[in-house]
């Protein structure tokens, strides 16, 4: 086939942008556009970043990618003047059209799309501590609704789909198990945290439980914070730009991946630390509790004050860490990326046979 892709961002990290680093959506649309590629499918993928080291697949440039590079700008082109950017790119005489966002008006191009829903805006509305926030991804929101109404849509889970009725099919992300494997733990007690310190993924909440609980408790312990660099703590250590390979190393010496965060689309970190070797502590939300099945392959926390002392049992008990890192690798590997491209790779091969030449569909 030849597969287009729109993805405006695509992982940065080491030497083409130092000191930034991707993931969520950004990694998710270079490992399908890559497990695609090598696949011998043709994909080009239009971005307004480079492609990152090792690619398979070719890209292109999309206009605006100065507002897109923007951290501002780019939470108004996204689900929003997105949606104009996104018809500029000639994307020639490809036989379907994935797109990882702002797909509302690509029907208007003459191509098959299929739209990835990585979530739901509703929930990041609901989630949101900021009121203008919340406001744009309600607005964000109505947008998906119609998209999923009028075009072939995939939905990342079960919850994306409930938000979004209309959605053709769900198709899980998938972790890359042949970079993210088990290996040697560190010598002392290894917490991984990758996200931010603020915003949903609530980096401080879990900086606190540290210096509060686990650090008196357990005092070499140490936090490793993948993330923007935030106040300096006994024990803690930043890790800002990582490349993936350095990140998937830290993985497998962590004794538990911990997650605070309050809402997940998906939450493809818990399944890198499954596929690692590394049980998992994390508060309840749409995507853990559909990435760790209800808890049978992680400690779920449904209540923010027992997240610090469920994350010291974990770091105390051996027998416990070692059956959720068992529990894990076998979630990992339902989870795989070559099972998700399998999905993926039936399901475009559909659509490029759609019987909507235009990517429209009737209204549903």
């Amino acid at each position: 086939m030849k597969i287009a892709m729109l993805s405006f961002r695509l992982p940065q990290s080491g030497l083409q942008q130092p000191g930034l680093k991707r993931g969520g959506v950004e990694r998710v649309a270079h490992d399908l556009a890559q497990g695609l590629a090598l696949r011998g499918h043709q994909v080009i993928v239009w971005s307004a970043d480079a492609a990152p080291p090792g690619s398979a697949y070719e890209v292109k440039p999309v206009p605006g990618a100065a507002l897109i590079h923007n951290w501002l700008a780019f939470r108004l082109v996204s689900g929003y003047f997105g949606n104009l950017l996104a018809l500029f790119p000639t994307y020639g005489n490809a036989d379907v059209l994935v797109a990882h966002g702002d797909s509302l008006l690509l029907p208007l191009l003459g191509i098959p799309v299929v739209r990835i829903m990585h979530g739901s805006a509703l929930d990041e509305a609901r989630t949101s501590r900021s009121l203008a926030r919340m406001a744009l991804q309600f607005g964000v929101y109505i947008q998906e609704w119609l998209t999923a109404r009028t075009q072939h849509t995939v939905g990342i889970s079960r919850n994306t789909q409930r938000r979004y009725p209309a959605i053709d099919h769900v198709i899980p992300n998938g972790v890359n198990t042949t970079l993210f494997f088990p290996g040697e733990k560190a010598a002392f007690p290894a917490i991984l945290f990758v996200g931010s310190l603020g915003g949903r993924k609530r980096g401080r909440l879990l900086l606190q439980a540290f210096a509060d609980v686990i650090r008196p408790s357990i005092p070499e312990a140490q936090l490793w914070m993948v993330c923007e660099t935030g106040p300096a703590r006994d024990g803690v250590t930043y890790f800002s730009g990582l490349p993936i390979e350095a990140l998937a190393a830290l993985y497998r010496q962590a004794w538990v991946f911990a997650s605070p965060s309050c809402y997940e689309g998906f939450g493809l970190p818990y399944l890198e630390a499954m596929a690692s070797g590394v049980s998992v502590v994390a508060t309840a939300n749409a995507g853990s509790r559909e990435v760790l099945d209800g808890g049978r392959y992680g400690r779920l926390v449904e209540r923010d004050a027992g997240f610090p002392l469920a994350l010291l049992e974990m770091l105390r008990a051996r027998d416990l860490r070692e059956r959720y890192a068992a529990c894990g690798i076998e979630r990992a590997h339902q989870l795989s990326i070559e099972r998700s491209v399998d999905q993926y790779e039936r399901y475009l091969e559909s659509i490029s046979h759609s019987p909507f030449p235009a990517g429209a569909r009737a209204w549903r």
